[in-house]
């Protein structure tokens, strides 16, 4: 359950139900990205992507908090991947608020069926 310190900024389609997952959101665009993240932050961050067939984000998967993907499906490439490694994932995210690079968000992955996307009240774009 989404507290009252959270704002809402979506939903999306719940790969596999994870209870609450909190991590710090990072962006990942391209290659670049990935090889430019220190590997210490790795177990806290959930990454955001934009676009579905992320191979680019395979070497880093299984070591992520979680992933947020505003494309996909349960049958997708990334979706097989997470599941392999058991990293919690949105697919098809509807993202109606904004998410920054550093914002704490809250996944609320109880619901077999759907996501939702919380940033932290005071995060970098609240």
């Amino acid at each position: 359950m989404m507290s009252g310190d959270l704002n809402e900024v979506g939903t999306g389609v719940n790969l596999f139900a994870a209870g609450e997952v909190r991590g710090t959101a990072r962006w990942f665009n391209d290659t670049a990205d990935v090889l430019s993240i220190d590997d210490d932050d790795l177990e806290e961050t959930i990454a955001f992507v934009s676009k579905g067939g992320m191979t680019f984000l395979s070497p880093i998967l299984p070591d992520l908090r979680a992933i947020v993907c505003t494309a996909g499906s349960r049958e997708s490439h990334l979706a097989i991947l997470c599941r392999e490694s058991d990293v919690p994932c949105v697919l098809a995210a509807d993202l109606t608020g904004e998410v920054a690079d550093g914002d704490t968000v809250v996944l609320d992955l109880s619901d077999t069926q759907t996501a939702r996307v919380a940033v932290a009240a005071g995060a970098v774009t609240a």
